[in-house]
């Protein structure tokens, strides 16, 4: 039976969910709520409007979202992911099913020193939301998403598992810019000043930001690229979550040419600070200014370049030492024929997209507040084929452990 689905945001990632459920013969309604007019009246422009309804509303105000939840049966929120609470409680209140496309953040964000009294919340909810039958997703986006389902695929191959390594290969191969932020100019700045964390023996470890890097040559057509350490949900989430422990977990996003170098000078000169100071009488901070001077992603669209992700699992499989890989990848072109975005945004949207498919197909059956790797990643996948999106595994086995 043809369903409803809510789509919170519907700028760049948000068009590309929308766009994806356009042409599904399960999903009757599209409703879209966003704040601008223009991302609105695109979708309508685009698709017409006998399977969108368009609303113009404030996504914090979940009293009228609440409203116009009760005859939705998926809400997928493309907005921020400081939305993620206010909107779990309103779809558990109205019967709807959840998907994020961020999720964990607030585990690190809100927790600090707290992150087991946050663990324990967030369980807390997942049983609230079993007892009701419902399923909540959070983080299925490119990562967390892509990122989470690839390493639960590769941890189930594995008899024993060491490290989790994931590397995020999007890239901007256009000189034109110093710093190409191909999602929110706010947040790449701000997570790439805060500490760099990766899990280790069963504790979460810092270290400086952007003062770890190293060589590193992805599957063809991305190449060698110098990524670097750097903070993430998925190290959080993977370290309670999956079904096998884990000795090491570790993030690492790629930065063209200078941009690290830059960036970094940039918080050294406290002109990453968001504190304001008086500039011939006005009161502006200094993040501002350099936020505003930076192109925006939508601006980035038709240009050379790639996103990509890949995920190393390493451990022990039939007495060897094994190192699995998975990697899939879109080039910003290809993305912008099928959706007018670059590749980023596009891989960002379209797990969620699949995530629906899944649930309305009766694919998904799990029930709770999940994340990623706690659900069954061969569908997934099998939906990435469908679209188009080229999955790439290798395996190597390096030394075999003999018994003595």
């Amino acid at each position: 039976m043809p369903e409803k689905v809510m789509v919170v945001g519907v700028g760049g990632v948000g068009h590309v969910v929308a766009a994806t459920l356009i042409s599904e013969k399960l999903v009757d309604q599209i409703v879209a709520i966003d704040l601008s007019d223009r991302n609105l009246k695109h979708l309508r422009e685009k698709f017409g409007e006998e399977k969108i309804s368009t609303y113009r509303v404030d996504a914090r105000d979940f009293n009228q979202l609440s409203r116009l939840m009760k005859e939705v049966d998926i809400v997928v929120n493309a907005a921020h992911y400081s939305l993620n609470l206010g909107l779990i409680d309103a779809c558990l209140k109205n019967g709807c099913n959840y998907i994020s496309l961020t999720g964990g953040e607030e585990l690190w964000i809100e927790s600090g020193s707290r992150f087991k009294e946050m663990i324990e919340a967030h369980l807390k909810r997942d049983s609230e939301w079993r007892e009701n039958r419902l399923t909540g997703i959070l983080g299925l986006g490119e990562d967390p998403g892509l990122s989470n389902i690839f390493t639960r695929y590769l941890v189930e191959k594995l008899d024993e598992v060491d490290e989790v390594i994931i590397r995020d290969a999007d890239t901007v191969e256009d000189n034109r810019f110093i710093i190409a932020p191909l999602w929110s100019r706010e947040e790449l700045l701000m997570s790439s000043i805060a500490p760099a964390i990766y899990y280790e023996d069963g504790v979460f470890k810092k270290a400086e930001p952007l003062s770890i890097c190293e060589e590193y040559v992805f599957p063809s057509p991305i190449g060698a690229k110098r990524i670097y350490l750097k903070e993430h949900p998925e190290v959080w989430t993977l370290s309670v979550f999956l079904p096998k422990k884990v000795r090491k977990i570790s993030f690492w996003y790629n930065y063209d040419g200078i941009s690290a170098d830059v960036i970094k000078a940039l918080w050294k000169m406290n002109l990453l600070s968001r504190e304001k100071i008086n500039v011939k009488g006005v009161q502006v901070s200094p993040f501002e200014v350099v936020v505003e001077v930076l192109p925006q992603p939508l601006d980035l669209v038709d240009i050379p370049g790639y996103a990509g992700i890949e995920v190393e699992v390493k451990g022990v499989k039939d007495n060897s030492l094994v190192s699995e890989k998975i990697f899939t990848y879109i080039s910003h072109r290809e993305a912008y024929n099928r959706c007018g975005l670059n590749g980023t945004s596009y891989l960002v949207g379209l797990p969620a997209a699949i995530g629906v498919i899944l649930l309305l197909k009766g694919e998904l059956k799990d029930v709770g507040l999940l994340f990623p790797e706690q659900l069954n990643p061969h569908p997934f996948i099998r939906e990435l084929i469908k679209h188009n999106i080229p999955v790439i595994f290798e395996e190597r086995r390096t030394i075999e452990i003999k018994e003595f």
